[in-house]
């Protein structure tokens, strides 16, 4: 059984983004939230891919190209962090898991981080190329540690656990599971068996619109600091892409965004102009119909706007709202 055919079993709506299928939902998104506060959900993000970085000098290299301090990482650690360019806006996003004899990086985009690494690669003794055959699944939720030990011993907490087949890390939400293709169907068929329930992506994105976390449509393009993921960034560390940016920022403390929710009087278009009387003052990202909150979205603003001032989107009126959503 393939991952797809369980999707369709458990009777999964599919959603197209880009030349991928995406596990959209399985009918009760009020139900998936609540997995995703008080249960066990069991998300899919086989979309995601692993980069593998080996080599004599792949803890300088890997350092040097992202914003976290690679050189300080425990073997049997993971990370979040992000890579920038020269104007120290992010260009992408990762999880960086030390491995010991290598590193691997799971990341929305494989293929674009691999080609950059390749470009950077001078006299470095670093070989990097992208993992096939592994998908991504994530368990979250109060009760994902219970569950999640039907598939073996857990890591620590910041923690990675490898075996053959299956390579788990642990954060204090969840777990991110990767796995071989071909084992990932019976790790996931075990877990809904130990409790888990079927979670689609329209869940989790209004479960990160309310708690107000960036993920890409928020992040790309943007300073880490706008967006709330300054906890990515190492200003201890020496040179990397973006670093000079970086220091600036620490040094002077200015940022002209931030990101703050909206609330809207209807359905508020993802990627819009953000108005507030006639001037331009910041864009949406990810825009969501929540069952408790209606029309709400993550959105980068101007630091001058606080919670409660009204804005037009698209000639509609919406509220700024705090992070996260109440």
């Amino acid at each position: 059984m393939s991952l797809k055919v369980l999707h369709e079993s458990l009777g999964v709506t599919w959603h197209s983004q880009g030349e991928q299928e995406i596990p959209w939902s399985y009918g009760e998104v009020e139900a998936e939230l609540e997995a995703l506060r008080f249960g066990a959900a069991l998300l899919d993000f086989s979309e995601y891919g692993l980069v593998e970085v080996k080599g004599a000098d792949r803890r300088d290299f890997l350092h040097n190209q992202c914003t976290s301090d690679i050189r300080r990482m425990p073997e049997g650690s993971w990370l979040e962090t992000v890579f920038l360019n020269a104007k120290g806006q992010i260009e992408h996003t990762g999880l960086v898991l030390h491995l010991g004899e290598s590193f691997w990086i799971s990341t929305p985009s494989p293929k674009a981080l691999a080609q950059r690494f390749r470009k950077y690669i001078v006299f470095d003794q670093v070989e990097v190329r992208e993992l096939e055959g592994w998908l991504t699944l994530r368990l979250q939720g109060s009760k994902a540690e219970a569950t999640a030990g039907r598939l073996g011993a857990l890591p620590p907490r910041w923690g990675v656990s490898k075996t053959e087949a299956l390579v788990m890390t642990r954060d204090e939400l969840g777990l991110w599971l990767f796995a071989s293709a071909d084992q990932a169907p019976l790790f996931a068929k075990m877990l809904l068996e130990n409790g888990a329930t079927p979670v689609g992506r329209a869940a989790w994105q209004i479960w990160r619109v309310e708690r107000g976390l960036a993920d890409l449509p928020e992040a790309l393009g943007e300073l880490p600091q706008e967006v709330g993921w300054e906890a990515r960034v190492s200003y201890k560390k020496g040179c990397y892409l973006g670093q000079e940016i970086m220091a600036r920022l620490e040094a002077r403390g200015h940022t002209r965004y931030q990101l703050m929710g909206l609330l809207g009087q209807k359905e508020i278009p993802a990627g819009a102009p953000i108005y507030r009387q006639g001037r331009l003052v910041g864009r949406v990202g990810t825009a969501v119909e929540s069952p408790y909150l209606g029309a709400i979205a993550l959105a980068l603003l101007r630091k001058e706007l606080a919670p409660g001032d009204q804005v037009q989107v698209e000639g509609w009126s919406a509220t700024v709202s705090g992070l996260p959503m109440r």
